[in-house]
């Protein structure tokens, strides 16, 4: 038997205790509703669990899942000016399956780094040799 739990995480009450986790709109515990669920098809269970910033198809997070192992790429490079001011900010990002990379990168300031990045199109060619 497949059960699927779906909706905004959130902490609720249970009148003794404060920060139950349940899913929004239901009143009881999610912690109760699988206690439950066990009690009636049996407790040898497979999870798999995805979660996101908003709601999102099955088929939504599989494929954002897919692209964040397979490690898709993200980057941004942008010096903001403006004609009266001059320069305002600067925005950077490097993202790798889902990894900041350039935080991490970040965090090794003053240590020894060899990174290696192979690039491929949509096509899987790869781009630069």
């Amino acid at each position: 038997m497949k059960k699927v739990y779906r909706g905004l995480l959130e902490l609720g009450s249970n009148g003794e205790e404060d920060e139950l986790l349940r899913i929004a709109g239901s009143e009881e515990v999610l912690a109760e509703l699988v206690m439950e669920d066990i009690e009636e098809f049996g407790d040898f269970l497979t999870v798999r669990y995805f979660t996101a910033e908003k709601e999102l198809t099955e088929d939504e997070l599989i494929e954002a899942l897919v692209k964040k192992v397979s490690g898709v790429g993200d980057a941004l490079y942008n010096v903001a000016y403006s004609e009266i001011t001059g320069y305002l900010w600067t925005d950077e990002k490097l993202n790798v399956g889902g990894h900041d990379l350039l935080g991490e990168l970040k965090s090794h300031v003053g240590k020894f780094c060899h990174l290696e990045i192979e690039f491929y199109a949509s096509d899987k060619r790869k781009v630069t040799e």
